[in-house]
């Protein structure tokens, strides 16, 4: 006889149910802490356990393998079922054979039961009515039977053994991976409201019974830190209508926030609004049963404000400075910034129907935050009045500089260098500027009198991408690893800067292309280590045109899935082919503006959502 082992499906009934719930005592507004809660209920991960049994006189029952976790135990009691007595007793261990004797011309009830684990299972003490004990920290499996050895049989048997769960389980997840990107998560204490949801009880074998159900107290789910930033635990209860709706409680939620002034760094986001605000969510649901999951998921967030971006570049549709186009196609996609559940940065939306940056709009970002560069005097003196401390109405948060703007006039300089100042973030992709006044503005922003300018390279260059720190958030941020690839120079020239003080920047890329010859010592891409300032030394760094050129565009990105692509880039140059290479272009910016919507909301130029004291 043959009989296959699973678990039984008729444990538990045809059900996967998720919904989402809101948190409750936490302020909603749109930017700060906040909390993704969902529930699911479905069936816990089925798993065989089979067993096998022997005759010692030539009839064998034996175990078909099965893909139970080597390792994991059981144990099969077999009795005899014309006198009840108990005839055989083993503990299995799956991975290793396993032989029982039996008897020709006899019966047996059979009756197997496993935690699921690789836990030991002590024979039961009394054999007549045999009992074993749940546990909340463990599934508990589930079989009997009955099998008959023919008088005359010398054939081996294979018994297959059903299982079925006799517990329900309670998962808790929490995932603070998107808040972790903020802050320094330095302990989390998630409880349950009451400590009476976790029940164990004594298994009746014979009579697949559970009695004596009992509470075990279970308050605290996780009080620790996690290196992980995610914190996951499993119960097992007996008693599946005392969990049909239980409440979390984050009572303990201390951080240290990673670009804000010390002072202020160190906020509890559970207590923050008073300890009578903590939040808390309550899971509900539909008339749970053995063999049943339930799990509640909670994603701790912290969402960015909308945030204004002023861009300059010239008027074409290639988007030099992400204001149109594909480029901003990426930028204003709420899959990469925006307030969906898969949102790669959570931002909030700055209307109804819009995206997370304030005044643009699904085609473009110009109408409000756009400026034609133009060397005038009258160019000179918009973007002064944008910049400046006094203008209340449409200061930008973010300034990205792209093609064509050509030339750093002076009051430009001085407007941008304020600004600077003044925490704002801006974001220089700059070409063809190779004069005096380039030099005067990074001589001014450095504190130094020797920096130059070197413009040199040609459309398709390949730079390598500088740096192997994993914890770069530019190198391995969000969007993307970029650690040992390259960017690609779009059209033009790349700008080069030399004597730059080391000390004050990170170095993300130097002027030696693969694909061409040596040049001066001198950066292409960087990083200031302590203003919010990123220089790319390529006007067109993001340009785009939907074509497979390896020498002009070298943005690219997935129209659908809305994420950046690398692009088969470069020319033949130095021992290298054309296209041999990707361009990485979209990504490395994509991490770059992940940068600068961090720096703008924690120490930006305004004020951030909890500098103020909290709340007793």
């Amino acid at each position: 006889m043959n009989i296959d082992a699973n678990t039984d499906p008729r444990n538990v009934r045809d059900l996967t149910t998720t919904t989402a719930g809101a948190s409750k005592n936490i302020p909603r507004s749109e930017n700060g802490f906040s909390i993704d809660f969902s529930t699911n209920q479905d069936a816990i991960k089925s798993t065989s356990i089979p067993k096998e049994l022997s005759d010692d006189r030539s009839t064998t029952i034996n175990r078909a393998a099965q893909p139970m976790q080597t390792g994991y135990t059981y144990r099969l009691l077999l009795y005899n079922k014309a006198n009840g007595q108990l005839w055989r007793t083993s503990q299995g261990s799956a991975g290793s054979p396993l032989s029982i004797d039996g008897q020709k011309g006899e019966s047996y009830l059979w009756y197997a039961y496993s935690y699921n684990n690789s836990d030991q299972l002590p024979e039961p003490t009394n054999a007549s009515n045999p009992t074993v004990e749940t546990a909340i920290s463990k599934d508990f499996l589930y079989a009997s039977g009955e099998i008959s050895i023919p008088a005359n049989s010398e054939v081996d048997y294979n018994l297959g053994i059903t299982f079925q769960h006799r517990v329900t389980q309670v998962r808790v997840k929490i995932d603070a991976s998107v808040l972790a990107r903020f802050a320094r998560i330095d302990n989390l204490n998630a409880s349950f409201d009451n400590s009476n949801y976790i029940k164990k009880g004594i298994f009746d074998i014979k009579n697949n019974q559970i009695n004596s159900i009992t509470v075990v107290p279970t308050e605290t789910i996780f009080n620790a830190p996690s290196s992980t930033h995610i914190w996951e635990t499993s119960y097992y209860t007996v008693d599946p209508d005392a969990v049909s709706s239980y409440k979390i409680v984050i009572n303990d939620l201390p951080v240290k926030f990673d670009e804000v002034s010390e002072d202020i760094s160190v906020r509890n986001l559970a207590t923050y609004y008073g300890v009578a605000n903590k939040p808390n969510f309550t899971s509900n649901f539909t008339s749970p049963a053995f063999g049943q999951r339930l799990s509640s998921i909670l994603n701790l967030n912290y969402q960015v404000a909308p945030l204004r971006i002023l861009h300059v570049s010239n008027n074409t549709s290639f988007g030099y400075a992400l204001q149109q186009g594909p480029s901003w196609d990426f930028l204003n996609s709420k899959v990469n910034f925006g307030d969906l559940p898969e949102s790669v940065i959570k931002m909030g939306s700055w209307a109804v129907g819009q995206g997370s940056w304030s005044g643009g709009n699904q085609a473009d970002n110009k109408s409000q935050n756009w400026l034609l560069f133009s060397a005038t005097t009258a160019f000179d003196n918009q973007l002064t009045n944008r910049l400046s401390a006094t203008n209340t109405t449409n200061r930008p948060d973010i300034v990205i500089l792209g093609y064509d703007m050509i030339s750093i006039r002076p009051a430009v300089a001085q407007a941008l260098n304020n600004y600077l100042n003044d925490k704002g973030v801006v974001i220089m992709m700059l070409q063809d500027a190779a004069n005096a006044n380039t030099q005067s503005f990074f001589n001014t922003m450095f504190g130094v009198s020797n920096i130059g300018t070197n413009s040199s390279g040609t459309a398709g260059a390949m730079y390598p991408i500088e740096g192997t720190n994993p914890n770069d958030e530019i190198l391995n941020g969000p969007f993307g690893d970029v650690r040992g690839r390259h960017w690609g120079e779009d059209a033009g020239t790349t700008l080069g800067i030399t004597n730059l003080p080391l000390s004050q920047i990170t170095v993300y890329s130097y002027g030696n292309a693969i694909n061409r010859s040596s040049v001066a010592s001198r950066v292409t891409m960087f990083k200031h280590n302590t203003k919010h300032f990123f220089y790319i030394g390529d006007g067109g760094f993001v340009s785009y045109n939907g074509g497979s050129s390896n020498t002009i565009c070298p943005f690219n990105y997935d129209a659908v899935a809305k994420r950046p692509l690398p692009k088969s880039y470069g020319n033949s140059g130095n021992g290298y082919a054309a296209g041999s290479f990707g361009a990485y272009n979209s990504m490395l910016i994509a991490n770059v503006m992940a940068w600068a919507v961090e720096k703008a909301e924690l120490n930006g130029v305004r004020t951030w959502k909890y500098a103020g004291p909290p709340t007793p």
